[in-house]
């Protein structure tokens, strides 16, 4: 009550301009009602008054909207005032209520006051009425503005320690004016020491920095302070109370007058040691990859090189002595065996350097150029055939089959399903091989008769190392790589690959090429094994 009541009526007047003033009043005289609500009009205020005689009126209006202030009577039949109060307190605790009544006694009013009442008038002094208003209204804007200001004070409060809690990170306040710091109860968790432990003096913390980081980071410390920088970060090994050295990043943001003088410094310190030994470890596996990479490298060259070449030796020397009309049956027989036996190695070969290739990233490069799918499957069926002439091959095509692939490793993905389905289908049942030209794509099916593929190998069916059954001749073994290199170098072509198998139709494998592949010299996607 201490405010001059001219500066309240003009922040008054100032609201009353904005907007009409709300007024609940209480009021059972209707001639005192309009002599109360002249005292307003005569200062010029707008008002949007409702006016009530009893306690349901009262409790009503309450209950239905807020109003910027509550006049009322002391004595309404059947309503006495501080019921009126205790309504009011209890409904709308923060809107200023004011008695205009008759003569009141010293210790009915004190008890109004104690009761929550913002103020008195009496009826014979409504000269008094707009001042006291206005008053009123200028206190509880004032004490609203410091609930808020509380209210923010402690939202801030809890969003800090809520993230205190929420964070591992040490976090420190270094008053710069009195050389003092205080950290929070996350301390402990990050070195091992108490806030009281560290203490408040800055030396708690600079000298368990270890000695090798610790002139480092002080010079650079007091660089940021003396400069015009906001932040300075650090990453240090400081002294863990269980006596061994932990790294840590600490950050701080420097606060400064307007005249760029620092006051204040807050900040948090975090333990990387985790973050810094599994860097460590990830250069040592980075390392060690690159050593097997070098060594896979060496080793394609050895296989590519030093083996393909004797193994061409072995192969012409073979074809040599199957040539020769004057050969003996037992001669003939053993080249014969010579050269099936350079041919499987030659394959294994093969597949084990596409399937290095594929692991070490570099991918099996492809060479596109115009092709008819159906010309190159022809080919290949006929030399299926040769060396399974006891087995019955039916090619099929239809369509279009012109477009740009790469012949060698299409005759490759072909050649081995066809392989495939000759050693795991059905003696004595055809393979049938069917190519069909599509508007953008061309098909390649290969179908065998006999057991289904299990549905639990269907899907690793294109993994290495996998093989689709267990039926095999000597000859025939692989080392399970031919699927996987199939679906790599159908891949680099841009397409697809799939299987059906069930015991009624059959085992169909279904290839799609589209007509436009990518450009010479395209690697296929590495897709890694499991465990690669």
């Amino acid at each position: 009550m201490s405010e001059r009541p001219s500066a309240s009526i003009h922040r008054l007047m100032e609201l009353s301009a904005q907007r009409p003033l709300s007024l609940l009043l209480l009021e059972d005289n209707a001639l005192d009602a309009e002599l109360i609500l002249a005292r307003f009009e005569e200062e010029g205020l707008s008002l949007k008054v409702e006016r009530v005689d009893g306690e349901a009126g009262f409790t009503r209006a309450l209950e239905r909207s807020c109003f910027d202030i509550i006049l009322s009577d002391y004595n309404v039949p059947g309503f006495d005032g501080l019921s009126a109060l205790s309504t009011a307190r209890e409904l709308c605790p923060d809107t200023p209520f004011l008695f205009v009544s008759g003569a009141l006694g010293e210790e009915r009013a004190i008890e109004m006051l104690k009761r929550g009442a913002t103020d008195y008038v009496l009826k014979e002094h409504l000269e008094r009425l707009v001042p006291c208003v206005a008053r009123a209204l200028r206190e509880a804007e004032g004490e609203a503005r410091r609930k808020r200001t509380e209210e923010a004070l402690r939202a801030s409060e809890e969003r800090y320690a809520l993230a205190s809690r929420a964070t591992f990170d040490a976090i420190w306040d270094w008053d710069l004016r009195t050389d003092t710091t205080h950290w929070n109860d996350t301390l402990e968790q990050v070195v091992g020491y108490t806030p009281a432990e560290m203490g408040q003096s800055p030396s708690g913390w600079s000298e368990r920095i270890h000695p090798e980081d610790r002139e480092r980071v002080l010079l650079r410390f007091r660089d940021a302070i003396g400069s015009r920088e906001e932040r300075w970060l650090e990453e240090y090994r400081f002294l863990h109370k269980n006596g061994t050295w932990c790294d840590v990043v600490d950050r701080g943001h420097i606060v400064r007058e307007a005249s760029g003088r620092p006051v204040r410094m807050v900040g948090a310190m975090q333990d990387i040691s985790e973050r810094k030994r599994a860097e460590v470890e990830r250069q040592r596996l980075l390392q060690e990859a690159r050593h097997r990479a070098e060594f896979e490298q060496q080793l394609m060259g050895i296989v590519s090189h030093d083996l393909r070449n004797p193994l061409s030796a072995i192969l012409m020397a073979g074809a040599l002595l199957l040539r020769r009309e004057d050969a003996s049956p037992w001669l003939t027989k053993t080249a014969a065996r010579i050269v099936s036996s350079a041919e499987r190695a030659h394959r294994m070969i093969r597949d084990l350097l596409d399937f290095t290739q594929a692991r070490m990233g570099t991918g099996i490069p492809i060479q596109p150029s115009p092709l008819d799918i159906h010309e190159l499957a022809h080919q290949v069926v006929e030399e299926a055939r040769t060396a399974h002439p006891a087995r019955e091959l039916l090619l099929s095509w239809q369509g279009d089959g012109k477009g740009v692939w790469d012949s060698d490793r299409i005759a490759q993905v072909l050649s081995n399903i066809l392989g495939n389905a000759l050693r795991y289908g059905r003696e004595g049942s055809p393979v049938r091989v069917e190519t069909e030209g599509r508007a953008e794509s061309v098909l390649l099916r290969v179908h065998n008769e006999g057991s289904p593929i299990s549905p639990e190998l269907l899907p690793r069916l294109f993994e290495p190392l996998t093989r689709g059954g267990t039926r095999l001749t000597q000859s025939d073994r692989s080392i399970g790589l031919g699927l996987y290199i199939v679906r790599q170098l159908v891949l680099a072509h841009r397409g697809s690959v799939d299987v059906r198998s069930t015991e009624a139709e059959g085992t169909t494998f279904t290839v799609r090429l589209p007509r436009v592949t990518p450009s010479s010299g395209t690697q296929v996607a590495v897709l890694s094994p499991p465990g690669g």
